[in-house]
C-alpha cells in the first residue's frame, strides 16, 4: 500500500476542517516506513498495516480482467451491429442491401461467436462464479443472435439474395453458444465469490502499545525516532493552528510518547475542539 501523503506535516495540511481527527491516523502517518510498528496504533493503525500486507494484483490477474472486459464489449458490439446491418434497410435506417448487408452480418456474427467462446473459458478459468456483468453479456448475444436466425433470411428473400446460406451457420453457432452460455451461467447463480466480511479489529490497549510497539520504537536508529517525533509533533501543531485541535487537547496530545497518541481516539475528552 502506498500512503496518500509522504508525511504527517502533508496528512495535516490536507485535513479537512470539517472532519474529526484521528490521532491513530496521524501517527500511522509520521511511522509510515514502519508498518510492524504502526500496526499496533489502534483501529486505524491495524487497518493501513492489513492494507499493506495485502498482495497486490498480478499481472496476470489485471491482464485477465482487461482481457474479459475487452471481450465482453466485443462480445456485446458485434451481434447488435449483425442485426443492425440486417435490419437497416429494410426499416430505412439506411440504405443497404441483402447482397452487402448479410455478408456484414455474417462476418459480425462469426466474431460474436468466437468472442462467446473465449468468455464463456475465460469465466470456466475464473471459477465459473455468477457475474452479473458477464450474464448480462452473454444474454444479449443470446438475444441479438436469436433476430438474427430470424432476419437473415427474411432480409435475404425480401431482396431476393440468394447467397445467404453460407453465412447462416455463423448465426446459428452464435446463437448455440449464446444459449449454451447463459445456461451455465445461471445454473451457477448461487455460486459467488465469498464476501469478504469485515471485522474491526480490537484496538491495543496501553499494556499492549507499551510491550509490543514501545520496544520497537526503542530499537530505531535515535535520528529516526527524533524525525518521526518532529514529524508527529509538527502536524498536531499544523492542526492546531488552523482551528482543528483546541490548546488542550493539542497539549495532551504532545505530552503523549510515541506509539500511544491512538489512545486519544477513545478518549471522552480527545475530541478535534
Amino acid at each position: 500500500m502506498s500512503f496518500l501523503h509522504s508525511s504527517a506535516r502533508e496528512w495535516a495540511e490536507d485535513h479537512s476542517l470539517a472532519a474529526d481527527v484521528r490521532f491513530g491516523r496521524l501517527e500511522t502517518m509520521a511511522f509510515q516506513r514502519h508498518p510492524e510498528i504502526y500496526r499496533w496504533f489502534g483501529v486505524d493503525g491495524v487497518s493501513a498495516a492489513e492494507r499493506t500486507a495485502r498482495p497486490a494484483p498480478s499481472a496476470s490477474g489485471r491482464a485477465l480482467v482487461w482481457l474479459t472486459g475487452i471481450l465482453g464489449v466485443i462480445g456485446i458490439l458485434a451481434p447488435i451491429g449483425a442485426v443492425a446491418a440486417l435490419s437497416g434497410d429494410r426499416f430505412n435506417f439506411f440504405r443497404m442491401d441483402a447482397e452487402t448487408s448479410v455478408p456484414l452480418a455474417g462476418v459480425l456474427f462469426i466474431i460474436a461467436a468466437l468472442m462467446q467462446i473465449v468468455v464463456l473459458v475465460v469465466w470456466i478459468v475464473r471459477g465459473a462464479r455468477w457475474d452479473g456483468l458477464v450474464t448480462g453479456i452473454v444474454v444479449t448475444a443470446l438475444i441479438f443472435s436469436g433476430f438474427g436466425l430470424f432476419a437473415m433470411p427474411n432480409i435475404a428473400a425480401f431482396d431476393d439474395y440468394t447467397g445467404w446460406e453460407p453465412w447462416y451457420p455463423a448465426v446459428i453457432v452464435s446463437f448455440a453458444v449464446s444459449l449454451i452460455s447463459t445456461i451455465a451461467m445461471f445454473a451457477r447463480f448461487r455460486v459467488r465469490t465469498p464476501e469478504t466480511v469485515a471485522t474491526t479489529p480490537a484496538a491495543p490497549t496501553v499494556t499492549d502499545a507499551t510491550s509490543s510497539a514501545g520496544p520497537l520504537i526503542a530499537a530505531l536508529p535515535a535520528a529516526e525516532r527524533d524525525a518521526i517525533r518532529s514529524d508527529r509533533d509538527d502536524a498536531l501543531e499544523i492542526l492546531h493552528s488552523r482551528g482543528i485541535l483546541d490548546e488542550a487537547t493539542l497539549e495532551r496530545a504532545l505530552g503523549h510518547d510515541l506509539g500511544t497518541l491512538f489512545l486519544l481516539d477513545d478518549s471522552p475528552s480527545g475530541g478535534t475542539r
